[in-house]
């Protein structure tokens, strides 16, 4: 312990003493225990070169960071202040590029068919990225964000494990593997509080990023498969102007041709809905499309608008659909918004996972997966993401079998009104969605303890995008005291509590107690 806080001191110490003029990159040992078996992983991944490079593009963005973090608070503010909810909602329009007549830039071929990507796979699970690799897929979405816990272990073995993918040899792979690497780094909102650049500690999207470009990016270009990214939870055009930005300096970094990197935005916040068109023109030499999702995009909504009781979401499990109509309408506009563009267009993941099913449970979960992605596939979509990878030639067939059939009437940005994506679906609080809530965030707790950042509950597996719909709901009922369909109840923190006491019994016994908290 006291070698490892004089480590700790020694680094900060040659920090600041350190020449102001160059970018400093330091990464503090003395936060985390670390095994041998880590030191070896950690001295393959963070090298002094890569160390080098990190610092430098962090310490390039480190001002554009700010700016964003800065401006997405002002847009907080700006809707806080309204005094009513369709006050709040007025602040919302749709933001066109500024080019009329305009088309991404042509894909490559290996990135033209966008059928099935497997979802939420960190690679720091070294048996599930690799069931994801031989799985048949058209891609692996290499999960930094939602699907990944970043503890410093997982962080630096999920990095090694990616550099292996990349190269061919990470054990387990099959020689045959055709499925892309779509690394997803963190999101803006996310630090990496292990590395300090000239005093500031280094946002996960830029340490994730560029250390995969450092150590992989001219291997992928290369071999034409790659480098292909999703970027998480952009809130606006001028964000994606920043991703642009980055992409390009790192392609001057590493000689490699503008226009390599490829990426798929991931629309999750309800603001970056109403700005796909510019989203996708800032991004037009980079971009590899647009994906719509479920959850974290309607958790968004709660979230942005939280300060008006009016935006209250009932039991999402009965009411809450890509076929209610606020979903529908960002679907909809997300598939014609790309189709004009030339851009694949992708929707969300099935969660199922068949681990433990019976026969009649498959079929019946197979049957629904295939009906939801045959609405989607039928409304114009190119893809989705699954989780299982038994869904994958499920999935890819649904896609492939309507790829040259009429699609449905879809929305434009002429004809449909800001408040189409706004307007939540009514309906009731029941006991059973506060104790279903509850259960997922409970059981996703207990497992980023444990340093897993995903679980299965009820044969679904749920990210950080469930819970956070789910702890928003939560929040919201409590918040507003909303009526308990059913009795003469309403949400309160007590009754949440006493829930919690009751749940807790299914949670492994090795597990923190929530009362805690």
């Amino acid at each position: 312990m006291i070698s490892r806080a004089k480590d700790r001191l020694s680094t900060l110490r040659a920090h600041l003493n350190g020449n102001q003029n160059e970018p400093s990159m330091h990464v503090l040992p003395a936060l985390t225990a670390r095994s041998a078996a880590l030191e070896q992983d950690f001295a393959e991944v963070l090298t002094p070169h890569a160390q080098q490079f990190l610092g430098r593009l962090i310490m390039h963005f480190q001002k554009d960071v700010e700016e964003l973090h800065l401006a997405r608070r002002q847009r907080q503010i700006q809707v806080d202040s309204c005094r009513t909810l369709d006050e709040a909602y007025a602040t919302c329009k749709f933001k066109s590029a500024p080019e009329n007549d305009w088309t991404i830039d042509p894909l490559p071929t290996i990135l033209q068919d966008r059928r099935v990507d497997i979802g939420d796979i960190s690679p720091a699970r070294h048996e599930d990225f690799v069931r994801a690799l031989n799985s048949g897929a058209q891609g692996v979405q290499v999960d930094f964000d939602d699907g990944h816990c970043p503890t410093w272990h997982n962080t630096i073995v999920g990095h090694k494990n990616l550099m292996h993918a990349a190269r061919g040899c990470l054990a387990g792979m099959a020689s045959h593997s055709t499925a892309l690497l779509l690394v997803r780094p963190r999101a803006w909102n996310m630090n990496e509080e292990h590395v300090v650049v000239q005093g500031s500690v280094a946002p996960g999207a830029l340490f994730d990023f560029g250390l995969h470009m450092f150590h992989s990016g001219v291997r992928l270009w290369k071999s034409r498969r790659g480098p292909f990214f999703y970027l998480p939870k952009l809130e606006s055009a001028s964000e994606a102007a920043l991703w642009a930005r980055i992409f390009n300096y790192t392609e001057v970094e590493l000689g490699i041709p503008r226009g390599t990197i490829k990426a798929t935005v991931l629309i999750e916040s309800i603001f970056a809905a109403f700005e796909m068109d510019a989203i996708l023109y800032e991004l037009r030499h980079y971009s590899s499309g647009l994906n719509c999702g479920m959850w974290d995009y309607t958790a968004s909504i709660l979230s942005k608008f939280r300060s008006f009781r009016e935006c209250t979401l009932p039991d999402r499990q009965n009411c809450v659909s890509m076929k209610s109509p606020f979903l529908a309408n960002y679907m909809h506009l997300l598939i014609e918004t790309c189709h004009k563009r030339g851009a694949p267009a992708t929707t969300g993941m099935i969660p199922f996972d068949f681990s433990h099913v019976s026969p009649t449970e498959r079929a019946a979960f197979v049957d629904k997966a295939k009906n939801g992605k045959l609405y989607e596939a039928q409304a114009g979509a190119d893809g989705a993401l699954v989780y299982d990878a038994a869904l994958v030639p499920v999935v890819q067939e649904i896609f492939e079998s309507v790829r040259q059939a009429q699609a449905m009437k879809r929305a434009t940005l002429e004809s449909l009104e800001a408040r189409a994506l706004l307007d939540l679906p009514a309906g009731d609080v029941t006991l059973h969605s506060i104790r279903f809530n509850l259960r997922v965030v409970m059981h996703y707790v207990a497992s980023w303890i444990e340093g897993k950042g995903v679980v299965v509950v009820d044969h679904c597996v749920e990210d950080s995008a469930t819970a956070e719909i789910s702890r928003s709901q939560l929040w919201q009922w409590i918040k507003y005291q909303q009526p308990v369909h059913g009795t003469n109840q309403v949400v309160t923190i007590r009754m949440v509590l006493d829930l919690m006491t009751e749940i807790e019994e299914e949670l492994p016994t090795s597990h923190v107690t929530f009362q805690h908290f």
